[in-house]
């Protein structure tokens, strides 16, 4: 049987492959011409070379899909050349067809024990060269889509979290071999992504993400090739609205910080989604290389804590990681966990701030606020505990705990103590709170298993609370309002709609933030916006409350406004019970005759 009657015995091949590079490394000039005269019909690239080192520069640059190697060459083995190609990362995935004469198993086990794909004797046929090619080819596209399936995010068609480590630890691995080598990680999160999600439908989140992978990817010099290293930036989606670029070849953190800079620009540009015309603002964090990292999730755990940094520091900006801010991560984490504890251990404690009449000295309510006594650290500001503690939810049990100590002393004091005691006691709300659905029915329970009446507790909210929940918090107010709880506006003017708030939920109380309180001896100016504000409660037919009273001299101006009550540590500073109690009898001294 000829050679061509052989190749139409063959099961049919393909005429062609799309877009192949074959690389054929062969010292044999005829060998050569025929292999490259047998392969024409699948109109590939082919390239030649005549040594093994011929060959490697030849893969180097061309980065072929297949090798047809021969076994015997001038300078090495085809054993040889396979170790070597698969010493290099960016050769390593390229599959290797060994051509060889030789019978030996030894040598065709030691070709396979070394990463070859495939091999073929010498003499072959046209077809079976052409099937074994086009076999091995078509196995590493299939290789290849997998694994951009594995790799790939499906919605932007961006790196993934696993190809992300992949390329940051290969990354990792150059800066040890080459000193002059650096890197920088950018971690992206959107800050208003959840708002455009959650109001214009998630079709429209994932439209907004797919483009905002198309400008990150469009702006940088972006490496997606998966199967091996190639030189450029990686830009991956770790999910939801989080997004990583690895700056390839970056000096300092500053030059990354300049990239981070021109990247905000053009994200918070507007996006045209459907009909809907969106901006979503970025907050970013970064991080360099010549920290010292070895690992890719150490790196990228620092790149998170700055970027949360970034948004700490009002969103839309960039901030570089320091390792001031992993300690204080690590100082929230311990926080976080001793607060665990002490909740359940009742670690922390409760102390009040009289409210005072103006008028007539007495003592119209105090207000409960949280301490927290540490064993080891000893007493830990509201300030550093609070926000941990609305983050983690404990927050809820804490507050739970707040009240129902709060109403158990209230009650103490009033059959104990009633010509001294408050008339109600004041307790503030978290902002955790006002979107739980269980508040109105738990703090009932509260109230009746201390014995306090409604009209006793007063619930106070911030302007900005309101804000975050306005529905739920309007529901939750009505509600309170309905079991006959007194409630407060607390920091009044601090905000921008305070008016439409007094108007839109159901205060008794209106507490002035400090900062007017601070400024009321600055100016005339001061002076008449808090004298409006206490003839607008008045009109409404609030009680208003001056806060942050520490001079004689505000206290004085407060009374000639005729503001009716006041708080403030010239008055009165927190205390525990015991000291509170201590304080009745003498409260009304030198203060207000001072004054």
């Amino acid at each position: 049987m000829t050679s061509l009657e052989t190749d139409r015995a063959l099961a049919p091949e393909r005429e062609f492959i799309a877009d192949a590079r074959i690389l054929v490394i062969d010292d044999d000039p005829d060998i050569h011409a025929l292999m490259v005269a047998m392969l024409r019909p699948l109109q590939a690239d082919i390239v030649g070379a005549a040594t093994g080192a011929d060959g490697l520069a030849a893969a180097r640059t061309a980065l072929p899909d297949v090798i047809l190697l021969d076994h015997e060459l001038p300078d090495a083995t085809g054993l040889d050349i396979l170790h070597q190609l698969r010493g290099e990362p960016a050769l390593a995935g390229i599959p290797v067809i060994v051509v060889t004469g030789s019978e030996s198993r030894q040598v065709l086990t030691a070709c396979f024990a070394a990463g070859a794909a495939d091999y073929i004797r010498k003499p072959f046929f046209g077809a079976e060269l052409r099937a074994r090619v086009c076999s091995v080819i078509e196995r590493q596209r299939m290789l290849a889509q997998l694994g951009r399936a594995a790799h790939l995010d499906k919605l932007t068609g961006l790196p993934n979290r696993a190809l992300l480590n992949a390329r940051l630890q290969s990354a990792l691995e150059r800066t040890a071999l080459e000193p002059s080598y650096s890197f920088a990680v950018m971690f992206i999160d959107f800050d208003r992504f959840k708002l455009i999600n959650d109001s214009l439908g998630h079709d429209v989140g994932d439209l907004l993400l797919t483009e905002i992978a198309e400008r990150l990817r469009s702006n940088l010099r972006v490496n997606d090739c998966i199967t091996r290293d190639t030189i450029g930036s990686t830009v991956a989606r770790l999910g939801g609205d989080e997004f990583v670029i690895v700056l390839d070849d970056v000096a300092s953190a500053e030059v990354a910080a300049a990239v981070a800079a021109r990247m905000l620009a053009v994200l918070e540009q507007p996006y045209l989604l459907k009909s809907h015309v969106v901006r979503s603002s970025a907050s970013v964090g970064i991080v360099h290389s010549s920290e010292g990292y070895t690992q890719a999730d150490d790196m990228l755990r620092d790149a998170d804590i700055a970027m949360y940094e970034a948004k700490r520091r009002g969103k839309a900006c960039y901030a570089l990681f320091t390792t001031t801010m992993r300690d204080a991560v690590l100082h929230r984490i311990d926080i976080e966990n001793s607060l665990r504890d002490a909740i359940d251990r009742h670690e922390l404690f409760v102390v009040y701030q009289p409210i005072i009449s103006l008028e007539d000295r007495s003592i119209e309510s105090v207000e409960a606020l949280v301490r927290w006594r540490h064993p080891v650290h000893g007493m830990i500001a509201p300030s550093e505990f609070i926000p941990v503690a609305e983050e983690t939810r404990l927050i809820l049990p804490l507050s739970d705990q707040v009240l129902r100590e709060s109403c158990r002393q209230f009650m103490v004091w009033q059959r104990e103590a009633p010509d001294f005691a408050p008339s109600y006691i004041s307790v503030n709300l978290s902002r955790i709170q006002l979107a739980d659905p269980d508040l109105v029915p738990r703090t009932m329970e509260i109230l009746r298993e201390t014995g306090i009446a409604p009209h006793q507790v007063q619930l106070e909210v911030t302007e900005s609370q309101l804000m975050q929940h306005r529905v739920m918090a309007g529901e939750l107010l009505a509600a309170f309002k309905a079991e006959g709880i007194r409630l407060a506006m607390d920091d009044f003017g601090s905000g921008y709609s305070s008016l439409s708030c007094l108007q839109e939920y159901p205060f008794d109380v209106l507490k002035v933030d400090r900062a007017l309180t601070e400024n009321v001896s600055r100016g005339r100016g001061y002076s008449a916006l808090l004298h409006a504000v206490i003839s607008l409660a008045e009109n409404l037919g609030l009680h208003v409350v001056a806060e942050g009273i520490e001079t004689i001299e505000q206290l004085a101006l407060l009374q000639a406004l005729g503001c009716p009550a006041g708080q403030g540590f010239l008055l009165a500073r927190p205390m525990e019970p015991s000291k509170l109690e201590a304080w009745w009898s003498t409260f009304v001294g030198e203060a207000f005759e001072a004054a």
